[in-house]
């Protein structure tokens, strides 16, 4: 495939930019529906007259209708993105990208998304619908799904789609919240996806940073027990990565655990464990949730991150796994790849 795109791009470039332009035209109905046509032409830099021009075509194809509310996808246009999701990456070249990572990682798969989430908030949105596309694609149709929290998750939440009937599927948080905004929270994410596929969830509702006696107190609470002993039962994780400074500041840590995490130089976090750029952990704390020792008995385990200002973080999260599935966008790749971590 890859090698049939370049050939493509080299018989007939003027057509490889009307793909891309086209692709881009839908991904802006996507997220912004019902929108004017001069605002697509605005976001996309491009001409009104150019903008017309393709949503005239995409109009004709069946895949955009035009309201008085403004431009709209129809089913067939939402076939069409996820059309797009499957040929962008070759179009891109990011699958070549995606297996360099792969080796660099040691992980059982890579999926790169377009764009630098950093910098671009669509780029993010992709990695949540990839990842909700993926997610429904490995669940198997009786068992447990857990996720942790952040926006990557969120939006992951946000483009689950209903799952096949006969699909009996627990959703439970990976841990407790952060004081972050509730849409962002594990909780939130898991009842939301457990509504959209059909299927059942349970609640941790505890802060994610206790103090040990407080821990050990609430583990012989029966409910709590039994939604731990679950979640180490689960058969697909999906989870978010941090930078160490800033899950640190979230988490409200003292100043004698801040000063450990900058003398040792961390970079990363997950789970509560905090590692450092060769994928050491240097901190830790104590919750409620799943280990990072729970992993190695987990079947499936998703990492969902991107933004080329995380790439530090997630080669540490994930240097030393040796396993599992890393779903990230263009900007972070590159940046593990060329070594170009800050």
């Amino acid at each position: 495939m890859d090698r049939l795109i370049a050939n493509l791009e080299r018989l007939i470039p003027e057509a490889m930019n009307q793909i891309r332009l086209r692709a881009r035209v839908l991904r802006e109905v996507l997220y912004n529906e019902p929108i004017g046509r001069r605002q697509i032409a605005l976001r996309l830099g491009c001409s009104e007259r150019s903008a017309r021009s393709e949503i005239s075509a995409l109009r004709e194809q069946g895949a955009l209708e035009i309201t008085p509310g403004g431009i709209m996808l129809t089913d067939y246009g939402r076939e069409l993105v996820q059309l797009i999701d499957e040929v962008i990456p070759y179009l891109e070249g990011l699958n070549s990208l995606a297996q360099r990572l792969k080796e660099r990682l040691r992980l059982t798969e890579v999926l790169v998304v377009p764009g630098d989430s950093h910098h671009d908030p669509y780029a993010k949105k992709d990695l949540g619908r990839t990842a909700a596309r993926y997610v429904k694609e490995i669940l198997p149709e009786t068992g447990i799904l857990a996720v942790s929290g952040g926006s990557t998750l969120a939006e992951m939440g946000h483009a689950i789609t209903p799952g096949p009937s006969g699909h009996d599927i627990l959703v439970l948080p990976a841990r407790g919240g952060l004081g972050e905004k509730m849409e962002e929270q594990a909780n939130t994410i898991a009842a939301h996806i457990a509504q959209a596929y059909g299927g059942h969830y349970r609640l941790l509702h505890i802060p994610d940073n206790l103090e040990k006696a407080t821990i050990e107190s609430l583990l012989a609470n029966p409910q709590i027990a039994e939604i731990v002993s679950q979640l180490k039962r689960c058969d697909v994780l999906v989870h978010g990565i941090g930078s160490a400074l800033e899950m640190a500041s979230r988490r409200g840590l003292a100043e004698e655990a801040l000063r450990i995490l900058e003398d040792h130089e961390a970079v990363g976090e997950a789970f509560r464990y905090y590692f450092d750029a060769r994928g050491n952990i240097v901190y830790s704390m104590p919750g409620i949730g799943l280990e990072l020792s729970d992993l190695d008995d987990i079947p499936c385990v998703v990492a969902v991150a991107g933004g080329s200002n995380k790439a530090r973080a997630i080669e540490a999260v994930l240097t030393n796994r040796g396993r599992g599935v890393l779903i990230t966008d263009e900007g972070a790749a590159r940046a593990i790849i060329e070594g170009r971590l800050g």
